[in-house]
């Protein structure tokens, strides 16, 4: 009989530190070039010895989120320039609406190129799966905004996949992780499937057809109407 597992252990207090002061400066609540209050303060605050908060700030500065400067103290540094990656997105879905117009613009670009690579790389299993990313938009059941976004995505995933170009595999996982922490605030845009299926229809139909200029061409433009649609989502009033 085997060793059993050993139990995991609860998450170090540095650790729950170090995230709860990545939430206060994620939040604004220490704003870039500002400094941490003293240790001592700090420490008290937080309801903890001083050992422990010198852990987590380590951990803070790990990630580049804050450094150490003699004489001045524990200097904020602007999240979004953070080493951490996890740390970047979760300071970029903080960031809110105002950012979107920015991601849809890199969405364009790279979405246009993933076209054109997948059109002509795509094998036929990759096909095949685009095709059943598509039927099961075409299934999704009317109204269900949320169901025809989560197969929207899927779909762009597998085109992704189909470029076999890890760099864009890489880049484009990572626009996908931050739009899908914010698909709630977009759902609205997905109520109508009619241009949703009309465009997806074309990218299907021009990486099948192995027309990389079309492919190109239809993810641009379903990136541009989509991008006013999500657009117009996250700007209308919460209900």
């Amino acid at each position: 009989m085997g060793m059993p597992f050993t139990p995991p252990s609860r998450r170090s207090v540095p650790a729950q530190v170090a995230d709860s002061l990545a939430e206060a400066v994620l939040a604004g609540r220490y704003r870039p070039g500002s400094t941490l209050p003293p240790e001592r303060d700090l420490a008290v605050q937080l309801g903890i010895n001083r050992t422990s908060l010198r852990h987590a700030i380590a951990r803070l500065e790990q990630a580049g989120l804050v450094e150490s400067r003699q004489g001045i103290g524990t200097v904020v540094r602007d999240p979004l320039q953070a080493t951490d990656p996890a740390l970047v997105l979760r300071a970029l879905v903080t960031a809110g609406p105002e950012l979107v117009a920015e991601v849809l613009e890199v969405r364009r670009v790279l979405g246009g190129l993933a076209g054109r690579l997948a059109a002509e790389r795509a094998t036929e299993l990759d096909l095949v799966k685009l095709d059943e990313h598509f039927e099961a938009a075409r299934a999704t059941a009317p109204g269900d905004a949320a169901a025809l976004q989560a197969v929207e995505l899927a779909f762009f995933s597998c085109l992704v996949d189909a470029t076999a170009n890890r760099p864009l595999l890489v880049m484009m996982r990572w626009l996908e992780e931050l739009y899908g922490a914010t698909a709630p605030l977009f759902s609205a845009a997905f109520t109508d499937p009619r241009p949703v299926l009309a465009d997806l229809r074309r990218v299907r139909t021009a990486v099948a057809g192995r027309r990389p200029d079309d492919a190109e061409d239809a993810v641009r433009r379903y990136a541009d109407r989509s991008g006013r649609r999500l657009l117009a989502a996250v700007k209308r009033p919460s209900p």
